[in-house]
């Protein structure tokens, strides 16, 4: 065997999977972009062994890390060498064989087959604050890999992965909103007793009557701005608001007293859906600003018309042929009708969206 003369080389811990050895390496964060082959985004589908890269996917990733800096996390990286590798155990004492330097020939690529998402957003993230070069991030890399042997491993790393739901990740996330949400729902009596914390998609057998994903979306319009900063402070004002919410909502407490079915409210009425919740918080966002007796404003929704059958308010906004539908544009135009029958000012740019809404109708 040829041995390799230049290269790189990584302090590497060697290990066995069906039969073929592995290698889990420490690889500083700027040493990235010198280890990896990222040129395979040019190549037709059946000559890489990746998805293509969504380029919107690396600004949210790097803004995670940056927002992050004491606590943001990383799974590995996993990597394939097409070329000439070797490993050298630092002894060959038994208990530490395992143990040594794996050497890259110059000439061989490392591919990335699970994680070039990551490590595009760390090196965004780096260009922005240079102490995170010396950090590090694990990396399981497999020697001897062939296109199609990569193409079948990208296969099977990701035939069985599962995307956490959306209101688990609000639930477990860090971000300012997701604390300010999730610490809502924690201190509120009512809100512990709605809210469904892990489905964004409740079951007909589910007794939560909300999402947290929906509420945190919602709670997000309340405000301007949130984060780090901030997000304790403004707490009180938003459990405030979605009490009071909840309390002019009658079929809310009907629910919270089990005298009705929370699937049953959820068929008939449009007001436990994202959607709505995110209109809804179009709506308090401006009663927080504009209008202190707030409260007083909101009994007015136990005027409104929340039924599924109500067409002519709802049908064209939140409702699609008596369908609920989830948009920001839903959400607007729900906002919207829900600010007229409360009397509240229109923006210009809500009175340009619902002049266009209200042509569209007339159309058909």
């Amino acid at each position: 065997m040829n041995k390799i003369i230049s290269g790189t080389s990584l302090i590497a811990n060697k290990g066995t999977q069906a039969g073929n050895e592995f290698y889990v390496v420490m690889c500083s964060l700027k040493r990235l972009k010198r280890i990896f082959s990222l040129d395979e985004q040019t190549l037709p589908v059946e000559r890489r062994s990746q998805r293509l890269i969504n380029e919107d996917r690396i600004p949210q990733i790097a803004k995670y890390v940056l927002e992050n800096r004491d606590n943001y996390v990383f799974s590995s990286i996993t990597a394939c060498i097409q070329g000439k590798s070797e490993f050298e155990p630092f002894t060959n004492e038994d208990v530490f064989a395992n143990s040594g330097k794996l050497l890259i020939d110059e000439d061989a690529d490392v591919f990335i087959v699970d994680g070039q998402h990551r490590t595009a957003a760390i090196l965004a993230a780096i260009e922005q604050d240079k102490s995170l070069e010396s950090e590090t991030i694990s990396v399981v890399i497999y020697p001897d890999k062939n296109l199609e042997q990569r193409q079948n491993m990208f296969s099977d790393l990701n035939q069985h992965a599962i995307k956490v739901d959306e209101s688990l990740q609000k639930t477990y996330g860090t971000s300012p909103d997701e604390l300010l949400s999730k610490k809502v729902i924690f201190n509120s009596p009512t809100l512990s007793k709605l809210v469904h914390l892990e489905k964004s998609r409740l079951s007909s057998r589910s007794k939560k009557l909300i999402t947290h994903s929906g509420l945190n979306k919602a709670t997000k319009e309340l405000f301007s701005h949130i984060d780090h900063n901030n997000y304790n402070s403004l707490i009180p004002k938003a459990m405030a608001f979605w009490e009071c919410v909840a309390k002019n909502l009658p079929a809310w407490q009907l629910v919270l007293n089990e005298k009705v079915a929370s699937s049953e409210l959820r068929d008939q009425s449009i007001h436990p859906y994202s959607v709505t919740l995110h209109a809804i918080g179009i709506v308090g966002s401006w009663l927080l600003i504009n209008d202190k007796d707030w409260k007083v404003k909101l009994r007015q929704f136990q005027t409104i018309n929340w039924e599924r059958s109500n067409h002519k308010d709802w049908e064209g906004r939140c409702l699609m042929n008596g369908s609920m539908k989830n948009s920001s544009v839903a959400a607007s135009l729900t906002a919207i009708k829900i600010k007229q029958m409360m009397n509240i000012p229109l923006s210009d740019k809500e009175v340009t969206q619902e002049n266009k809404f209200k042509e569209a109708r007339n159309e058909f």
